[in-house]
């Protein structure tokens, strides 16, 4: 996944002429036939996707664009995505993207990239890309868990609706190398980096950054690649 994000942009010139690759018979490169899974359950607080409605993206396979103007929605809970040809069509004919590290998508603004992982700390699927750099680079993983609801126990209490619960979790991914997950307190993600401890610390009390903040984290990760 190196340089994605350049790759991205060069692609998204011709993005507005590309023929919509959902209906040839090259989507077998990157759909499954599997269908989604709709929920009839309207009764639940939370959503289990990333966002509830499908919006428009991109897919891309090694490098290329192969499906433009698409609609896509990634489903958290379950760690997979789906995939309209377009808005319009019913959300129960969306099949389901293949696991493939060499394909990944745009949602928007969003990235995401599927991982292999090789260790038992972290599970293999979809990553959002915060930040890509030469060396490191910054990615987040969504979590979402459904929590039965409860009933009242009396007239004076109220039911407890069943509920998705969001959560995330921030990995350094070295371009060659096995992620590091930056969780915890700031000391923790800083003692987290394999290297230049006294730098970044410097570095964040110099620029006051709250690394505890996404934005922040981002901008630690970028002067990192910097750092020799």
């Amino acid at each position: 996944m190196k340089n994605l994000f350049t790759a991205l942009s060069l692609v998204f010139i011709f993005s507005a002429t590309a023929q919509n690759a959902v209906d040839t018979p090259t989507t077998n490169d990157y759909l499954t036939n599997k269908s989604i899974r709709i929920t009839n359950n309207i009764n639940y607080v939370g959503t289990p996707y990333a966002e509830e409605n499908f919006q428009a993206g991109n897919i891309y396979k090694n490098g290329q664009l192969v499906a433009s103007n698409v609609a896509l929605r990634y489903n958290v809970l379950r760690d997979e995505l789906e995939v309209k040809s377009s808005a319009s069509m019913a959300d129960a004919q969306a099949k389901i993207l293949k696991r493939d590290k060499d394909i990944y998508v745009r949602i928007l603004n969003d990235v995401y990239v599927y991982m292999k992982s090789s260790t038992e700390e972290m599970a293999s699927g979809y990553f959002k890309v915060l930040y890509e750099g030469e060396k490191f680079h910054l990615y987040q993983k969504l979590t979402k868990e459904f929590i039965e609801g409860k009933k009242a126990i009396n007239s004076v209490a109220q039911d407890v609706p069943p509920t998705y619960k969001g959560d995330e979790e921030l990995y350094l991914v070295p371009v060659n190398g096995t992620p590091i997950e930056l969780s915890g307190s700031r000391n923790r993600k800083l003692k987290a980096f394999p290297s230049h401890n006294k730098q970044l610390k410097k570095y964040v009390k110099e620029n006051k950054l709250n690394i505890n903040k996404d934005y922040s984290l981002e901008k630690l990760v970028a002067y990192y690649n910097t750092l020799k």
